[in-house]
């Protein structure tokens, strides 16, 4: 197990006693901090000596060389150099606490499998842990060159390093946004309204990116204020607008784990919940508004606006009938900007002594309806809030994220469990009972070590891929929800309908990662219609550009191009070939590979990786087919089923069509391979991330001599189909 780690993490991951986890774990920490003093480089390549220090909320803290003090500079303004040292440095300064975190946990599940007398599964080997890493960490399958560089290295550290490379990647952010977009039901547009969520969505994906710690999020969330454009963290209250008491009863589960739903209009006789009780926790967010004013919209001077339509239209407005099409186009425009405006009235605000009262039908004896209720939470009690200085809502965010509060450290590890090992400590998720599981001593343990690492997402992922439980083969029966089950391994599990999209989209295009959604900017320029109207031009230029917005245009490359206006650059590589191809290809190759997308764009389907697609995605698409959430009213709503649409999409759908066709990226991989079984092997480790071995390599002997024009084709399509590549081993 050494061998598997590189020297520094090998002494704190595995310590053989307190005494020299100590010893080395100061010296590893005094390594690294020695090892982080740098010269720094910010984008513009002025130069600035000091030492790491932390990252929090996107910047960096730096302790200057030159007079000892500590200043704070955002991340991004780095040079990129800079920007990757800061998140490996950021993981591999936690090492100790992972170390101690790994050490604990294995110890519960040891105990757990011990009194059971039962034993780990076997050990994964190496093409079972690339495969599953990159599943559960990446969120997609390794394309052909990862998983080939993994299995073909000798390093004896290649998996902690890739583990590492895997957390500070974007394909972490990209993967771990689609669970917290089904947690927090996030979609485009906020329901019953046109305003796009396009704002919460990057910022959301931004925190996951930088790994702001989830009590932090969650604060942020909590307490935000404001319209989208000024404050994307408000997209967490303006997804329940108009269902103030419902969104208790989600924050409850996504939060606390608890479900408090049915005391919303009664006493839960399944729980010891009180209606009562559900009205005082709603209380903190009595003053919480979520629709205001409209802001005015602006216009330019009316008769200024008529000279402009009518000189650029080359309209007369001496000629009546002339005259009348330019007012018409007038009363269309400010006809526009009214709906515009409309979407200023999504902003969250505080009203001022705003209090919950009963509800009109309240029929218990602890009140009376109408009667005024004082908020007060529902574990516990607030700890060291001063309700004088603080808002209820604030003082909510206080006692929510508390260390004290152990409801939430243990709902957020118990979730991360569950995410890597398939399922949790305890279950339902949602309704988390810690007094009633066989595993509450490995429950208590995950909650103190998310805590010790100060909830931290990425070093407790770290950790618990670490964990011996995680490193052995999946459990491959059915364990029913109720059945104890005490993780000699993972479960065996499907891949969510995420992981198959993105996994499909990394066989597709060269960079899975390449187009993004925009920060939403633009559109919140577009709608903003506060703003000032500028000149006639201007105005007309704005309005015009926001009726023919087209939601695919938020899909851009780096430098700014949509999905949907990518095209070859004359006299440069066509668009496609980036995309699809790494190597320079001929003409036929280059037109095919174009074709393939300019095909999925006219069926709209865009090329980009699940967390970049409308939230959710449309009831035909892939990922609603493969059981994404429609982030209604139920959280945790994913399905892993299996059904005849599934089978369809695999067998003949349109991912498939782009794979098995000749141009496609697995045969440009082919492309300058001669042996057959060298092409063949391309193909194996693109879709399986593994050689063909035993009885599959005396079939591919046969089928490979009896040759074919399309046996190529047809292999990719029967892997394509194997329970292997849709299942997590």
């Amino acid at each position: 197990m050494y061998s598997k780690l590189p020297f520094d993490l090998r002494v704190s991951i595995f310590p053989m006693n307190s005494r020299i986890l100590s010893v080395l774990g100061l010296l590893t920490l005094l390594s690294l901090q020695a090892a982080s003093a740098r010269t720094w480089v910010n984008s513009t390549g002025q130069p600035m000596k000091g030492s790491f220090q932390e990252l929090s909320n996107g910047s960096v803290k730096i302790r200057l060389d030159a007079d000892g003090k500590v200043v704070s500079v955002p991340l991004k303004v780095l040079s990129k150099a800079d920007q990757e040292f800061v998140q490996k440095r950021a993981m591999t300064g936690k090492a100790d606490l992972v170390a101690l975190a790994v050490k604990r946990i294995d110890a519960a599940v040891d105990a757990g499998l011990e009194k059971q007398k039962l034993k780990y599964n076997e050990n994964l080997n190496d093409h079972m842990y690339l495969r599953r890493i990159y599943l559960d960490l990446a969120g997609r399958i390794p394309n052909y060159d990862e998983a080939k560089e993994f299995l073909d290295s000798r390093n004896k550290n290649k998996r902690q390093e890739l583990v590492i490379k895997l957390l500070k990647s974007w394909d972490y952010a990209s993967h771990n946004y689609n669970h917290f977009a089904e947690l927090l039901r996030v979609k485009t547009t906020f329901p019953g309204t046109v305003l796009r969520n396009d704002s919460f969505i990057y910022w959301l994906k931004e925190q996951i990116h930088t790994n702001t710690p989830w009590d932090e999020l969650v604060r942020k969330m909590i307490t935000a204020e404001g319209r989208i454009w000024d404050n994307p963290a408000v997209g967490y209250h303006l997804r329940d607008n108009g269902m103030k008491l419902d969104h208790v009863a989600f924050m409850g589960k996504v939060f606390l784990g608890t479900n408090i739903t049915c005391a919303q209009c009664h006493d839960d006789p399944f729980s010891d919940w009180t209606q009562y009780q559900y009205y005082e926790f709603s209380a903190y967010l009595a003053d919480l508004e979520t629709k205001g004013k409209a802001q005015k919209a602006q216009m330019p001077n009316k008769k200024e606006l008529e000279g402009y339509i009518a000189t650029s239209r080359k309209l007369d407005p001496k000629n009546e009938e002339q005259k009348r099409e330019i007012n018409n186009i007038v009363r269309r425009y400010q006809r526009s900007l009214q709906d515009m405006s409309r979407a200023s009235e999504l902003a969250v605000h505080t009203v001022a002594n705003r209090s919950m009262r009963l509800p009109d039908n309240y029929q218990y004896e602890d009140g009376f309806p109408r009667d005024k209720v004082d908020p007060w939470v529902i574990f516990g009690k607030e700890h060291g809030t001063a309700a004088a200085a603080l808002t209820p809502r604030q003082r909510l965010a206080v006692w929510l994220t508390s260390p004290k509060n152990n409801r939430f450290a243990m709902n957020i590890a118990n979730r991360m469990w569950a995410r890597y090992m398939g399922r949790g400590a305890v279950e339902p998720l949602h309704d988390i009972d810690p007094e009633n599981t066989l595993n509450a001593d490995l429950l208590k343990v995950l909650s103190e070590e998310i805590l010790a690492l100060d909830f931290d997402l990425k070093a407790f992922a770290w950790a618990i891929v670490n964990t011996k439980a995680y490193n052995r083969l999946s459990t491959r029966r059915k364990v029913n929800v109720t059945e104890p089950y005490y993780f000699p391994g993972p479960l065996l599990r499907r891949m969510s309908s995420e992981q198959v999209w993105d996994s499909l989209i990394t066989l597709m295009v060269e960079d899975p990662n390449q187009f993004r959604l925009d920060s939403g900017d633009r559109y919140n320029r577009l709608i903003n219609a506060s703003q000032s109207p500028g000149s006639p031009k201007e105005f007309v230029n704005r309005v015009d550009e926001y009726n023919q917005f087209k939601p695919e245009q938020t899909l851009v490359n780096a430098k700014g191009v949509s999905i949907v206006n990518a095209k070859p650059p004359k006299g440069e590589k066509p668009f496609g070939q980036n995309a699809l191809s790494r190597k320079p290809t001929g003409p036929t190759d280059e037109e095919m590979v174009m074709a393939f997308m300019e095909a999925a764009k006219k069926r709209k389907l865009l090329l980009a990786r699940a967390s970049e697609l409308p939230q959710p995605s449309d009831p035909a698409h892939f990922l609603s087919k493969f059981g994404q959430s429609d982030r209604t009213f139920v959280i945790d709503a994913s399905s892993l089923d299996g059904s005849v649409p599934q089978v369809m999409e695999l067998m003949n759908g349109y991912a498939t069509e782009i794979l098995t066709q000749p141009g496609s990226k697995i045969f440009l991989e082919m492309k300058n391979l001669r042996s057959n079984f060298e092409k063949a092997d391309v193909a194996f480790m693109s879709i399986l991330s593994r050689r063909a071995i035993g009885s599959e390599q005396s079939l591919l002997d046969r089928e490979l001599r009896a040759g074919g024009p399309t046996v190529f084709s047809d292999l990719i399509w029967a892997l394509l189909n194997t329970p292997e590549f849709l299942f997590v081993k």
